[in-house]
């Protein structure tokens, strides 16, 4: 009796400090803003299986589609169903997208549902934060602007995913306030995407190692999965290791990156292991799609 009334008392007095742990300070955790959207299989109505049939392959897709409708290299929303033909063609388990409305997420996850079509998807996009208004920053067309992650499940092993998403402590001067945005599907992955500074390096720097070295590791542990990670942006740092800027130096140990030569990274946990890259010339934004191949095993 005296041994459950103590085991009793002491997960009374653990269970606070486990359920009130704080985010880190680097980050602000802004689930409102959050819009998430979970897909049953798409079915035999599209034009077949394109995702790899190996149990063991784990395939990433990098991309900033320009879409905002502000930017130079906006082209009439010509890149959203161009970067959609690319999913469609690679058949990732993932994808990153920068610069995108929210109007655009249906209809690239639309593109990986065609890719996976016996298996469930899901997306989650955060909105950049308006300095002005403290509310969501908007694209153009009145939409929210912002970052996606999206990815796909088997359905055999669905059970749903849990979205996360939030802003940087620091920021530049600008109105646009970056963010991130995290999806832990349960029981199979975590991805998250970003969108650093890009008027200030070492700002995006600091950016990048808030996410990684914060809030990364904060949002597996709540989620509970600590496997089978990547991360994936437009980081407006370079690969340098002359600069006090370089991208590696928010990369943690155990963790592998895996850049295109400019600004874009995908960055991923030691369970997975690098297979292979590749770029993707785009006509309608002024990014490659960057494709890394990587295996479970």
């Amino acid at each position: 009796m005296r041994l459950t009334t103590v085991t009793s008392l002491l997960a009374i007095s653990l269970f606070p400090i486990l359920s009130t742990c704080a985010p880190p300070s680097t980050v602000q955790l802004l689930p409102d803003n959050v819009i998430k959207t979970t897909l049953g299989p798409y079915g035999s109505s599209g034009r077949g299986r394109t995702g790899s049939t190996s149990a063991t392959s784990f395939v990433e897709l990098q991309l900033n589609l320009c879409n905002s409708g502000f930017a130079g290299c906006y082209a009439n929303g010509d890149s959203i169903p161009e970067g959609g033909e690319l999913i469609y063609a690679t058949g990732p388990n993932t994808i990153t997208v920068n610069e995108i409305c929210s109007n655009d997420v249906s209809e690239l996850q639309s593109y990986l549902g065609e890719a996976w079509p016996t298996d469930y998807t899901y997306s989650v996009f955060m909105p950049a934060i308006d300095k002005r208004t403290n509310a969501a920053y908007k694209c153009k067309n009145g939409f929210q602007y912002g970052s996606a992650v999206l990815g796909r499940v088997e359905a055999a092993k669905w059970s749903g995913v849990t979205a996360y998403g939030g802003k940087y402590t620091s920021q530049d001067s600008s109105n646009e306030q970056r963010i991130f945005a995290c999806a832990a599907a349960t029981d199979d992955h975590f991805a998250c995407a970003t969108h650093l500074s890009s008027s200030s390096e070492p700002m995006a720097l600091a950016q990048c190692k808030a996410l990684m070295f914060d809030a990364v590791p904060y949002l597996q542990k709540e989620s509970g999965w600590n496997h089978k990670a990547v991360v994936g942006g437009d980081f407006n740092l370079e690969y340098d290791p002359d600069d006090a800027e370089n991208a590696q130096n928010c990369v943690p140990s155990g963790w592998t990156r895996k850049g295109d030569g400019s600004v874009q990274h995908v960055v991923f946990s030691s369970d997975l292991k690098f297979g292979s890259t590749k770029k993707y010339g785009l006509s309608y934004t002024d990014h490659d799609g960057w494709l890394v191949k990587l295996t479970t095993s």
